[in-house]
């Protein structure tokens, strides 16, 4: 583009010019004008009839479509008329990943520019010029976009089983006492693009709700039998202790209680099972405590047997005893 550079020699050539003109030929008056481009006032003037583009023309300024001229280009000078011509800078744009575009501008300032054109800058984004800037002829404009796109997602945590052992229920049983409940964790992705491109990724986790255990207790009471006894009734076991049982016969004898002796009849401490309680020895079968015996003291007990030769073949070994009652009693 043409710029102004007529000088105030050129200037008073051609009014001498136009002044030895007029005076031969009766042209029309002198007109005073004053040219401001882009801010710098230059006085001048012509004794030719013609608009404000012709004039300028004439003073060698060429002006495009992209330039402000005021008054219209088409105006017929007067004297005394100021023109003001305000010539449009050329500049680069790039917006982002959008190609390049050359941009004609009257703009003051950049930002100004930008706005003029409806680009929208958003916080994260970056401009190569200071928005405040004045525009000026081949400056390079270079917007850089940016954008985090985020993904949440949530995906259960299983939770765990505990048991725990407990005698209130019976060997081997178990029982819920607290339900489980899942939790919650929460997956977080964020994806950063500069002008469209994804150049990062970084993701994170956190727990959103922690589960909740499921407790279970499993039973280590043992169970308690329930007997029939000699007579048919079911009889109860009420406590239960290992003892060693050892054996005995004593035909046509009698026992501690005056009874007399035969299968069934079973020498205990007092101190420790009273006579008369009915008791059950596994691999014996039951018995009743209505006997005592020198040697039998402490958790021992001693069995009585038809024969010799079952005691024997019974020998001392350690058993469990029973205590026994009435289902109903």
């Amino acid at each position: 583009m043409q710029k102004f550079r007529r000088t105030r020699y050129g200037l008073a050539v051609t009014s001498s010019a136009l002044l030895a003109l007029g005076l031969t030929t009766g042209m029309s008056p002198y007109k005073s004008v004053d040219v401001s481009v882009d801010g710098r006032v230059q006085e001048t003037g012509t004794y030719a009839s013609e608009s404000v583009n012709e004039f300028l023309r004439d003073m060698g300024l060429h002006v495009d479509r992209y330039d402000l001229v005021e008054p219209a280009r088409t105006t017929v000078l007067q004297s005394g008329m100021k023109i003001v011509v305000k010539l449009a800078k050329t500049v680069t744009l790039r917006d982002g990943g959008k190609p390049p575009i050359e941009v004609h501008t009257l703009a003051t300032t950049v930002g100004d520019l930008l706005h003029s054109m409806g680009i929208r800058l958003r916080k994260q984004d970056t401009v190569s010029i200071p928005v405040r800037s004045e525009p000026r002829d081949g400056m390079r404009i270079v917007i850089t976009r940016r954008d985090t796109v985020v993904y949440t997602s949530e995906s259960p945590i299983a939770f765990e089983t505990v048991q725990q052992a407990s005698s209130a229920y019976a060997a081997g049983q178990k029982i819920v006492v607290r339900s489980g409940e899942n939790g919650t964790s929460r997956e977080i992705i964020r994806k950063y693009y500069v002008n469209g491109r994804l150049m990062h990724v970084r993701k994170s986790q956190s727990v959103v709700r922690q589960p909740v255990d499921e407790l279970v207790d499993v039973g280590t009471a043992q169970p308690t039998p329930v007997l029939a006894s000699r007579s048919g009734s079911s009889l109860v076991a009420n406590d239960s202790f290992t003892v060693q049982a050892t054996a005995y016969s004593n035909p046509g004898g009698f026992t501690a209680t005056g009874a007399p002796a035969g299968y069934g009849d079973i020498a205990v401490d007092p101190s420790i099972i009273p006579l008369g309680t009915k008791l059950y020895i596994p691999g014996y079968g039951y018995g009743i405590a209505n006997d005592t015996g020198g040697a039998i003291q402490g958790y021992r007990i001693d069995l009585c047997f038809d024969s010799v030769g079952q005691a024997i073949d019974w020998g001392r070994k350690d058993v469990t005893v029973y205590i026994l009652g009435h289902v109903n009693s």
